[in-house]
């Protein structure tokens, strides 16, 4: 069976012979890698035409993978070679003008786990919010063109804008809660109810006896939704929604699940959960991390918490 290089290598071969022969005559096809968050790689082919600047990249990871269980090579080829047919005719990403003036209302920011993205981070400005976390900004150029285009800003798009990170992540933050405002429901509502209701547009705290088991916070998109959590003021408003502390639980990139303290919960338990989560449910490219943390309300502090039992249940971490 072959590895995945030499798959690459036998498909790029393929892929020609699939191909009208008008195409075939003038265009390079190259490897690709790309690495995404959480240091994930793909890999794939690009399709170069003399003279277009755009080159359609076609990843073979899912296809790799059908290969190993058995699936016919030239019939992928076939696959490919129809899917670029189909790019060349997609709507084409918008042109962005990469002044700073252009692109400031349009950051977004994204969180993630430094230690998960070693990688994805080597190019890539970022601000440690603390705990092992950090957050990178977006370009984010809406979906009035069929998709919901991003640019993630790696050092080569800094120095085009010719800004200083303090100025970019400042007004990245500023303009996420604009662009994608915070939302807080209670995962009654999240998971069963037509209409969610904000919980964050509230002016008055929840009633103690409605104070639900869980909420979800993310943004309005509900992508890329966990960076709320750390959007001005949310962690405060949050608390007095609640009333009390709070353990926050990585659900994903998406989105935070906050459980308000009480007695009844054990830091391990949530540990467990979102550990045993993240090994069955969520998808590898949308971990935020295994840890869980804590909010205290009176100290505006958020702690990570330890799931050893022969610990205290909270740990603080500084940053």
């Amino acid at each position: 069976m072959m590895n995945i290089n030499e798959f690459i290598e036998r498909m790029k071969a393929e892929v020609r012979e699939c191909l009208p022969d008008d195409v075939y005559q003038d265009i390079i096809i190259d490897n690709v890698e790309v690495v995404k968050m959480n240091d994930q790689k793909l890999h794939g082919l690009s399709f170069k035409m003399p003279g277009v600047d755009a080159a359609p990249t076609l990843y073979v990871n899912e296809m790799y993978e059908a290969y190993k269980d058995g699936a016919d090579i030239e019939y992928l080829a076939s696959e490919m070679a129809n899917m670029y047919s189909a790019s060349r005719n997609a709507v084409a990403p918008p042109q962005v003008d990469l002044s700073y003036d252009n692109v400031k209302d349009k950051l977004t920011v994204r969180l993630l786990e430094k230690s998960r993205n070693r990688e994805f981070l080597a190019n890539m400005p970022y601000v440690s919010v603390g705990h092992g976390l950090a957050v990178i900004a977006d370009i984010n150029m809406g979906e009035d063109r069929g998709g919901d285009w991003r640019i993630a800003v790696n050092n080569n798009v800094l120095d085009s804008l010719d800004v200083d990170i303090e100025t970019l992540f400042a007004d990245a933050m500023k303009s996420s809660v604009t662009l994608d405002p915070p939302t807080l429901v209670d995962m009654t509502s999240a998971l069963f109810a037509p209409e969610k209701i904000n919980l964050l547009e509230r002016d008055e705290p929840i009633a103690p006896e409605d104070v639900g088991g869980m909420y979800v916070l993310t943004n309005t998109s509900g992508s890329l939704g966990a960076a709320a959590l750390f959007y001005p003021d949310v962690k405060d408003k949050a608390a007095e929604l609640i009333g009390r502390d709070y353990y926050i639980l990585p659900s994903s990139v998406h989105e935070v699940i906050l459980v308000p303290d009480s007695q009844d919960i054990k830091a391990n338990e949530l540990c467990d959960m979102v550990k045993q989560a993240n090994k069955t449910v969520v998808e590898e490219q949308d971990i935020l991390s295994d840890n869980v943390y804590h909010y205290s309300r009176d100290d505006r502090r958020l702690d990570k918490v330890t799931a050893d039992p022969q610990r205290a249940d909270r740990v603080a971490e500084g940053r």
